[in-house]
C-alpha cells in the first residue's frame, strides 16, 4: 500500500495542473468579482458587472466578451490585463459619421436584397434652415428641417454612393442607413459599419471602462466602445480600437502602439498623453482627418522666477500659438495657464496630426524689469513641462571699502578719499549713485536713511559684471567731534522687490575722523583782507561817483554862463530900443509944443474935413 501513495499523489498533481488556475466566468447581473489568482477567459460570453484584478494577479482574455453598458474592469497596481486573440465589445454604442465636411461621401452596399426598395439615412438631429443637400444617383434632396432623408434605390447588390453638400456649420452625424424592401423588411448599417470618405467616425460616449493602474496588453485583438485609462504600461500590438479613443494616459504611464488601427475617436485626438507620459507610436492608422493621432496635454503651466512683479511677454504658446503679457506675483511666481476646459489649447505642447506629422509649439517667454540702473531681460523657449524656473541675470552692487587721506579734519572743510564699489552680479549696471551716512552703529529702515545723510561730492559709477572700481569723493562736517562715514549704493525703487539680490544694504564704513574747530587767528587775516578788499572797492566806487558828479556840475555851469551871455545881449538890445523910443518921444513932444502956438482952424461941417482930405 505504501508503494501506491506516491503514484496517486503524482496523478493528482498533474490533474490539478491541467485545470484552470481559477474560475474563468465573467460576472453577470451587476456583480463585482475580485480576481486574486491568475485566470483565463476562453469561452465567448457576456459580462455585466465589475471585475477587479488584484495586485499580483493576471486576467487573460482569449474569447469574445460582450460588455454590458457601464461594466468596468479595474487593474490594480502590480496586476495585469492581457487580451490576446480575443475581443471586448460594448453592446450599447452610439456612433456617427460626420458628413458636413467638404467632399463627405458614403458608400452603401446592403447586398442582394431586392431589385428595388427605399434607402433611409438618419442624422443625429434635425437640420436647421440652411443648405444641406444629399444626393443619391440623379436625385438631390435638401435635408433642411428634417432628420431623415429617403431615396428610391436598387437593392440588388449595387454600391450606392451618397454625397453631401452643405453650408451648415453645426457638426452633423449620420447614425445609420437603412434599406426597406419586400413589403417592410429592413436591413440596417450602423455608423461604424459604413464606408466613408472625408467623413470621420465619432463615438458619442463609451459603453464600458478599463482602468489600468497596472499593465494592459492588447495583442491581435479588438476593443470596441471602451473608455481606457492608463497609469502604467499600456501596449497595443496589432490591435484594433474601435470607438475606444481617446486613450487617456496619465503622467506615470508609458504607451506603446504598434501596427494597430484606432478609429472613431470621441474627441479630436486618439491618444492623450498627460504631462510626462511617454509614447512609442509606429506604423499605425489613426482616425485621421482633423483628429490628431496623439497630443501631449499639460495639466497646468507655471513659472517660478527671481523677479517679483516682473514683466512677462509670452508668444506662440500651445496648439493655437497664443500670445499675451503678464506679471509675476510678489514672490516672482506665476501660473501661466490654469487647468480649465477653455485653456486646453494653451496646454498642448506637442502633437502628431492625422497625417502622422509630429509638431511642437514654438513658444518663447521674455522676463524683464527696468530701473535707473538699466533694463534687465532674458528670453527662453517656453518649457514643455508643468512647472519651470527662470532666473534673470541681475547685478549685485556693493561698497566694499572706504580709504581716507587723513583721519583728522577741520570743521567746514572736506576730507577726501576713495570708495571701492564692486559689481559681483551677472549683469552690467549703469548710473549707480553712492550715498554716505553718519549711522553711529544704527541700522535705520531704508525710508529713514535720509535723516543720516552726509554732504559729499556726487558719486556715480557704472560697472560691468564682475568689475570693481575706486571712485574719489569728499565729504564734509560742520561740527567738531569724532565721526566715521558709511557709504551704500542708492537702490532704485523699481528694484526694491529684489533688494537682497541686487545690492548690499550694509555698505562699508570708514575709520573715524576727528573733526576740529578752526582757530580764530587763522581766520582773522582772512577777515582783514576781506575788509580791505571791500573798502578798496568802496573807495573806487566813491571816486568814480565824485568824478561823475563834478563832470555834471561843470556841464551845468557852462549852460548857465551861456544863459547869462544871452540875457546880457537881450538886455543891451532892449536898452538901445528904449533909448530910441525915448528920443522919438522927445521929438514928438517938441513937435506938439510947436503946433500949440498956431490957432486951430474952424470946421463948420463935415465937408471941411473932406476938403482937407482931398487937398
Amino acid at each position: 500500500m505504501r508503494t501506491q501513495k506516491p503514484l496517486i499523489a503524482t496523478v493528482v498533481f498533474f490533474l490539478l495542473l491541467s485545470l484552470p488556475l481559477a474560475s474563468a466566468i465573467p460576472p453577470s447581473g451587476g456583480d463585482t468579482n475580485t480576481i486574486t489568482a491568475s485566470e483565463t477567459w476562453t469561452d465567448d460570453a457576456s459580462m455585466d458587472g465589475h471585475v477587479v484584478v488584484a495586485n499580483g494577479a493576471t486576467l487573460t482574455v482569449n474569447a469574445n466578451i460582450t460588455m454590458a453598458k457601464d461594466a468596468t474592469i479595474t487593474v490594480e497596481e502590480g496586476a495585469q490585463l492581457v487580451v490576446t486573440n480575443g475581443a471586448l465589445v460594448s453592446e450599447d454604442l452610439n456612433a456617427g459619421v460626420m458628413v458636413n465636411g467638404i467632399g463627405a461621401t458614403l458608400k452603401l452596399n446592403f447586398g442582394d436584397l431586392a431589385d428595388n426598395g427605399v434607402v433611409q439615412i438618419m442624422f443625429d438631429h434635425t437640420i436647421g434652415d440652411a443648405k444641406f443637400n444629399v444626393s443619391l444617383g440623379n436625385e438631390t434632396i435638401n435635408a433642411s428641417g428634417t432628420n431623415i432623408v429617403q431615396f428610391d434605390a436598387p437593392l440588388n447588390g449595387t454600391e450606392l454612393v451618397v454625397m453631401f453638400d452643405s453650408l451648415y456649420f453645426q457638426p452633423t452625424y449620420v447614425l445609420w442607413a437603412k434599406a426597406i424592401y419586400g413589403g417592410g423588411n429592413t436591413e440596417t448599417l450602423l455608423a461604424e459599419d459604413l464606408t466613408a470618405i472625408n467623413a470621420p467616425l465619432y463615438w458619442f460616449q463609451s459603453g464600458f471602462e478599463i482602468h489600468a493602474h497596472g499593465g494592459l496588453t492588447v495583442t491581435s485583438s479588438e476593443i470596441m466602445g471602451a473608455d481606457i485609462h492608463c497609469k502604467a504600461l499600456c501596449r497595443f500590438d496589432s490591435a484594433h480600437l474601435i470607438g475606444s479613443a481617446p486613450v487617456d494616459a496619465a503622467t506615470t504611464s508609458s504607451v506603446v502602439v504598434l501596427d494597430s488601427i484606432l478609429t472613431g475617436s470621441r474627441t479630436d485626438e486618439d491618444i492623450v498623453l498627460h504631462d510626462d507620459a511617454s509614447i512609442t507610436y509606429t506604423n499605425n492608422q489613426g482616425t485621421g482627418g482633423s483628429t490628431d493621432a496623439w497630443i501631449r496635454l499639460l495639466s497646468t503651466r507655471s513659472l517660478s522666477t527671481n523677479v517679483p512683479s516682473g514683466s512677462l511677454d509670452i508668444s506662440g504658446m500651445g496648439w493655437g500659438g497664443a500670445s499675451w503679457n503678464d506679471l509675476t506675483d510678489n514672490n516672482g511666481n506665476i501660473v501661466l495657464v490654469e487647468n480649465s476646459p477653455t485653456s486646453e489649447h494653451r496646454r498642448i505642447v506637442e502633437w502628431m496630426d492625422g497625417n502622422g506629422v509630429v509638431h511642437e509649439e514654438d513658444a518663447t517667454i521674455t522676463l524683464s524689469t527696468s530701473s535707473s540702473w538699466g533694463t534687465y531681460a532674458t528670453t527662453i523657449d517656453a518649457p514643455k513641462s508643468t512647472s519651470a524656473t527662470l532666473q534673470l541675470d541681475l547685478p549685485y552692487v556693493d561698497v566694499t571699502g572706504i580709504m581716507l587721506e587723513t583721519t583728522t579734519g577741520e570743521v567746514n572743510r572736506g576730507v577726501s578719499g576713495m570708495i571701492t564699489v564692486e559689481n559681483s552680479g551677472t549683469a552690467d549696471v549703469t548710473g549707480v549713485n553712492i550715498w554716505c551716512y553718519e549711522l553711529n552703529g544704527a541700522e535705520p529702515a531704508r525710508e529713514d536713511l535720509y535723516n543720516y545723510v552726509v554732504e559729499t561730492t556726487q558719486v556715480v559709477v557704472s560697472l560691468a559684471a564682475g568689475e570693481s572700481k575706486d571712485v574719489p569723493f569728499t565729504f564734509y562736517r560742520y561740527s567738531p567731534g569724532q565721526q566715521s562715514v558709511t557709504c551704500i549704493p542708492l537702490l532704485p525703487s523699481q528694484l526694491e522687490p529684489v533688494d537682497d539680490d541686487v545690492y548690499d544694504s550694509k555698505g562699508a564704513t570708514s575709520v573715524p575722523v576727528l573733526w576740529e574747530a578752526v582757530e580764530e587767528e587763522a581766520t582773522a587775516p582772512i577777515l582783514i583782507w576781506v575788509v580791505v578788499a571791500v573798502g578798496f572797492v568802496i573807495i573806487i566806487l566813491l571816486a568814480v561817483s565824485r568824478a561823475r558828479f563834478e563832470a555834471m556840475a561843470d556841464s551845468e555851469e557852462d549852460e548857465e554862463d551861456k544863459r547869462y551871455e544871452f540875457s546880457d545881449e537881450v538886455d543891451s538890445e532892449m536898452e538901445e530900443e528904449l533909448a530910441v523910443e525915448a528920443e522919438n518921444s522927445e521929438e514928438a513932444t517938441d513937435s506938439d509944443t510947436a503946433g500949440d502956438d498956431e490957432e486951430p482952424k474952424s470946421r463948420d461941417s463935415i465937408y471941411d474935413f473932406e476938403e482937407e482930405a482931398e487937398s
